[in-house]
């Protein structure tokens, strides 16, 4: 037990960037952006609100069902890369044809393929032809493989080459045996099974990540489980160093009472259809499909499942990425509507962020109907969800001042960059010793406050635009009709000078 402890202090400080196992001591940070999830960085917090952003939207989907392979619906539950060295958007999503016109070299899944996109601005995609498989007699098409619920990792830890992209999803063996299913390919098109598959048990949503601290693999997939008097979906977690070998499956995301506070009768509950993580920041963030199962219809139709209402995504967070915390603000960071075409459901999300410029985009299953919804009303599609750079949430003033103060931090840096919005009023940050006293030239009076909406404000004060690194610091920001988003610090950490 207490080795289990030891180790899990190490784990928070290497995510926190610490140096030492003593709470009391400064933690170091690097040049990696800190954002205001969580107070793991604040040591004292007045006057400021912690506020989820939802994202903002397209209009209309990015990839609609238009060729014979796509049938009706296509998913993405998985990925979207951005490959800068060919400057072109990758996108691994799925489709359901009729069955009976797939490869006979397709037995992974009975109904599932996987398909390829490419796309130049990410918003107009294009399915190249890529001659690997046929449908219906024909080898143009962009099938590259079959699984429920793709999810690919493009792996730039991995040092064999051939096994750069990693793929895994739900399939089954000839003769039967399904749940998780693996595979790897050097260049994301060409797909290999790993010698033992299926790994672990599963429903029909994967998706995974890398912890870029451990180096582990991290799938969250879908199991029931009995919570408060009904069967669930809910998320668990299964880690592997290897892809083959894989821990057992831990519970990790299930609805609370909170959840359930807006059911009204029996049979009604939250459930979580799946959840998508990500490394962000110095820990974890993930976006978690929210089902309000409203009803369970009687005679659904073929194709139509029993369970009705709708689907939004919410924020969660961790420092491990194996446990995880819900926010208090439970806005929906991915909202259904206002438009038709996912008015209905956010069924699936993509496991990587995309960061393009000042903004983070995220792609995600949008269906125009509730989960129960029925053919040919039910249409199901891929958007895209955006985000201001570090947008996810903010810590916010009002018409009081407010005041976020860090932990003491020993610094790699000599530059204090923010991300903050005070085009309606302003922000100022004061510099601190590690005991709480102010460094002179460092007060809120000789910063030049920010009063306008800045992605990558360089803080400046009047004598002055440079930390004191030699020895640990406090930041204390003050705000007043603002919104604070992040912060990092930058520059060579060259500069010194006495307290």
């Amino acid at each position: 037990m207490i080795a289990g402890r030891w180790m899990g202090a190490l784990v928070c400080m290497a995510l926190l960037g610490g140096s030492g196992a003593d709470a009391g001591e400064a933690v170091r940070i690097g040049t990696e952006t800190r954002i205001f999830v969580d107070d793991a960085l604040v040591a004292v917090k007045t006057g400021v609100v912690r506020k989820v952003h939802p994202c903002r939207k397209l209009p209309g989907p990015v990839v609609e069902p238009e060729r014979p392979w796509e049938g009706r619906r296509v998913y993405v539950y998985g990925t979207v890369h951005y490959d800068a060295a060919a400057r072109l958007f990758r996108m691994w999503y799925a489709s359901y044809p009729p069955a009976g016109k797939r490869d006979n070299r397709l037995t992974r899944s009975p109904r599932a393929l996987v398909l390829y996109a490419t796309s130049t601005d990410g918003v107009r995609w294009s399915r190249p032809n890529l001659g690997l498989y046929e449908y219906a007699g024909s080898k143009d098409n962009n099938i590259v493989y079959d699984l429920d619920s793709p999810s690919v990792l493009v792996d730039a830890r991995e040092p064999d080459p051939a096994k750069r992209y990693k793929m895994i999803g739900r399939g089954r063996r000839k003769g039967g045996g399904h749940g998780a299913w693996v595979a790897y390919s050097s260049d994301g098109v060409h797909w290999k099974d790993y010698p033992v598959n299926p790994v672990f048990k599963s429903s029909d949503t994967i998706t995974f990540t890398r912890d870029p601290y451990r180096g582990d693999y991290l799938a969250f997939h879908k199991l029931g489980a009995k919570i408060r008097g009904y069967r669930r979906r809910v998320v668990w977690l299964a880690t592997s160093r290897n892809m083959q070998t894989w821990s057992p499956s831990k519970l990790v995301m299930a609805p609370d009472e909170v959840d359930d506070a807006w059911v009204k009768q029996k049979g009604q509950r939250t459930e979580f259809y799946n959840m998508s993580a990500f490394a962000y920041a110095g820990q974890f963030l993930a976006l978690v499909p929210t089902f309000r199962l409203t009803r369970t219809l009687k005679d659904p139709a073929p194709d139509q499942s029993s369970h009705d209402g709708p689907i939004h995504a919410q924020l969660v967070h961790s420092r491990d990425g194996r446990n995880w915390r819900r926010l208090d603000d439970r806005t929906p960071a991915i909202p259904n509507g206002p438009a038709d075409f996912d008015a209905g459901c956010i069924l699936g999300v993509t496991n990587t962020p995309v960061i393009r410029d000042e903004e983070i985009w995220i792609y995600y299953t949008a269906i125009t109907t509730g989960h129960g919804g029925a053919m040919p009303e039910k249409r199901i599609t891929i958007g895209r969800a955006a985000w201001r750079l570090d947008g996810f949430v903010s810590l916010d003033a009002g018409d009081e001042e407010g005041v976020v103060e860090t932990v003491a931090l020993r610094l790699t840096g000599n530059r204090l960059i923010v991300n903050a919005d005070a085009s309606k009023g302003y922000l100022t940050v004061e510099v601190l010793n590690q005991g709480g006293r102010l460094l002179p030239g460092y007060a809120s009076r000789d910063c030049i406050p920010l009063r306008t909406d800045a992605v990558r404000y360089v803080v400046r004060w009047k004598d002055h635009d440079r930390l004191k690194t030699e020895r640990p610091v406090r930041l204390r920001f003050r705000l007043r009709n603002a919104e604070l988003y992040a912060f990092k610090i930058g520059g060579s950490g060259s500069s010194r000078g006495g307290e």
